[in-house]
């Protein structure tokens, strides 16, 4: 009986420590799957980043930095790759002159993306990491895996270097919070040793009654934890397929337009990427937008999978961009000559295509961008494109000679001085005298826009209206220039006029404004709108409203430059126009020429039989202001009777 004590107490003891080795190899089982998770998941991240922050990304970024809208979409791109893979942040690092890290891109936490705060943008500092400076320097991968806490987390990450063909070196990275991870794996091996052992003690008064099946419970429960453990590894598995299955899904998806079913420009960015081509083409259908707000957006959508389909029949490579442009990349070597008759005959092949729009048929015009290499990039044949919206032939080739990214980058220096003037108070408005012909006195004030710098010097608006002209903007400066006009003259006796494009006389936000305004200030019975001769008859029945609106209120219309038009006495007389203004054009040779004595004299007589008075602009001197009084003209304007300057009070 001792003997068989002693016999189960060492079978006792050595299934003990069986169980305490069986808990901890599954303990480290779980673990290493677990690393294994996390590598696997980082080194994803950083392979599906390279397609969209890659070589060419590098080239052209380190070139010429990208604008903060470029900047803004990046990160959103990134930080929705990063959602998708399961990872922290991915991110794009280089080595500046001083030898310090700087981001070149970088994903963002939602909560970061939503409210704009701590976001990681272009150009930003990166403290110094010896593992980044070691990818840099060995041109190795280099795994970081000390989980250390820089990003307010614990973190494991990795780091592939790379070189462009430009020679530029970077290094894209990959950060995964494991902290949360282990914990949970921790927890888990915790609760199923607890488990076991609970088993275990619940088993005891069992396996003391029933020693004689000890063996045989043992053997079971072997069984059992195999096939538990067989089990796991299968579910393991399929959920391993299922991750690949999902990346390859989703890195299909981002290279796919799902309208077209034509690769997109994720997809062409890549293949510029890898292959060297020899021309890039962007298409853009014209007056699609007119198109698709008088269809509807279901048959424009379908009109665009026409046009895709269409552009499959040529043995070209199409691509969708976005909305109605496309893009054939060119593998053969093209001449000048042949790219444009290649692009003639897509101009003209497309145009007498009938394309299907419910119970119509509509063609589609399309125009142009050509980069004929041998440095192909989007932003060349996008800047091709722009000039040949201005051309007759309806294409146009980008050309470094041409400095055209140059005024590109005017202009968009311009447009951020305009929104910064317009954010802190620096347009303001001049006021230049028109004077009666008969007293001499000032009876009324043009309204003329200026631009402050941040050093008050004066910025004329023929530098920025045209470019505010192109941009969402604009409508803040004609409703600036309406607001101070109508502050100032509130409490004044003098008419006032305020010039208007077409573009606002269209825009109804701006005219309610106006409206509003006028009749807030009480300024309605001396306002004057000034509306130029070739807008306004080109635009006939939309100016005709609103002068019938504004007239309502008390308002006088004058049309400006007027003798640079072709305006008809019939619209002129439908129109009902206060004031007359005649160009300078007119009034500057005077002096020198008799015929142009006549024209006035005839304007005048006309003016005053339709009931209309005339005013003649750019009067420089006493003898242009004796001519036009003798010629019967009621005002003048001009640098003889007074420059544009701030108001000055009564």
């Amino acid at each position: 009986m001792q003997n068989n004590n002693k016999k189960f107490f060492f079978a006792f003891s050595f299934f003990i420590l069986t169980l305490i080795g069986l808990g901890y190899y599954y303990f480290e089982l779980e673990r290493r799957h677990i690393n294994h998770t996390i590598n696997a998941s980082l080194q994803r991240a950083a392979q599906s980043a390279h397609l969209v922050i890659g070589d060419r990304y590098h080239d052209q970024i380190l070139r010429t930095p990208p604008t903060e809208v470029e900047d803004a979409n990046i990160i959103k791109a990134l930080t929705t790759l990063a959602h998708t893979q399961g990872v922290e942040y991915i991110y794009s690092l280089v080595l500046d002159a001083e030898g310090r890290l700087r981001f070149t891109s970088s994903s963002a936490r939602q909560n970061e993306l939503s409210n704009g705060i701590h976001l990681t943008r272009y150009n930003d500092p990166y403290n110094a990491n010896p593992d980044i400076i070691k990818a840099f320097k060995t041109n190795q991968v280099v795994w970081d895996r000390n989980e250390n806490g820089e990003k307010s987390g614990t973190f494991r990450s990795l780091y592939i270097p790379h070189t462009t063909p430009s020679g530029h070196r970077y290094v894209i990275g990959a950060d995964i919070e494991a902290d949360g991870i282990e914990k949970l794996s921790n927890a888990a091996a915790f609760k199923a040793t607890m488990t076991s052992l609970l088993l275990f003690l619940g088993a005891l008064p069992l396996l003391l009654i029933y020693r004689s099946t000890l063996k045989v419970t043992a053997n079971r429960l072997r069984h059992d934890v195999k096939l538990a453990t067989e089990k796991l590894r299968d579910v393991n598995e399929i959920l391993e397929n299922k991750i690949e299955e999902k990346t390859q899904q989703l890195i299909s998806q981002s290279f796919e337009d799902a309208l077209t079913g034509l690769p997109n420009r994720h997809c062409l960015q890549y293949d510029l990427d890898r292959k060297q081509f020899h021309a890039l083409m962007i298409l853009n259908l014209r007056n699609f937008r007119e198109i698709n707000d008088f269809f509807g957006t279901s048959i424009g959508d379908h009109l665009i999978s026409q046009a895709g389909h269409w552009l499959r029949s040529f043995s070209l490579s199409p691509y969708r961009l976005s909305g109605d442009e496309f893009a054939l990349l060119i593998d053969e070597a093209y001449t000048i000559g042949e790219l444009e008759t290649l692009a003639s005959r897509l101009i003209h092949k497309l145009a007498e295509h009938p394309f299907n729009a419910g119970v119509e048929n509509v063609s589609l015009g399309v125009t142009i961008g050509i980069d004929p290499g041998p440095d192909i990039s989007l932003a060349h044949a996008d800047i091709a494109l722009h000039e040949a919206k201005g051309s007759p032939k309806h294409f146009a080739f980008y050309s470094s000679e041409k400095h055209i990214e140059e005024q590109y980058q005017a202009n968009i220096a311009m447009t951020k001085m305009i929104h910064e003037a317009l954010h802190e108070g620096r347009i303001v408005c001049y006021y230049q005298p028109i004077v009666s012909t008969v007293t001499g006195r000032i009876d009324k004030y043009e309204t003329l826009v200026r631009m402050m710098d941040e050093s008050s010097n004066i910025i004329p608006p023929d530098r920025f209206i045209r470019i505010a002209q192109k941009t969402h903007v604009y409508p803040q400066i004609t409703r600036t220039v309406i607001a101070q006009a109508c502050q100032a003259f509130q409490n004044r006796n003098e008419e006032f006029s305020v010039n208007l494009s077409i573009r606002d006389i269209l825009d109804s936000q701006t005219i309610t404004f106006i409206e509003e305004e006028i009749l807030r200030t009480a300024t309605a019975h001396r306002i004057v709108f000034e509306v130029l001769e070739s807008e306004g008859i080109e635009n006939f029945e939309a100016v005709l409203a609103f002068i019938r609106r504004m007239k309502k209120l008390g308002a006088k219309i004058a049309i400006d430059d007027f003798g640079t038009g072709y305006s008809s006495i019939e619209n002129i007389l439908t129109l009902k126009v206060d004031y007359i203004k005649i160009d300078g054009s007119l009034i500057r040779l005077l002096e020198s020429d008799s015929r142009r004595s006549s024209i006035i004299e005839s304007i005048a007589k006309c003016a005053s039989k339709l009931g209309a008075k005339t005013v003649a602009e750019f009067v420089e001197s006493e003898g242009l202001f004796n001519h036009i009084k003798s010629a019967g003209i009621d005002f003048a304007q001009g640098y003889y009777v007074g420059k544009p300057a701030p108001l000055t009070p009564q």
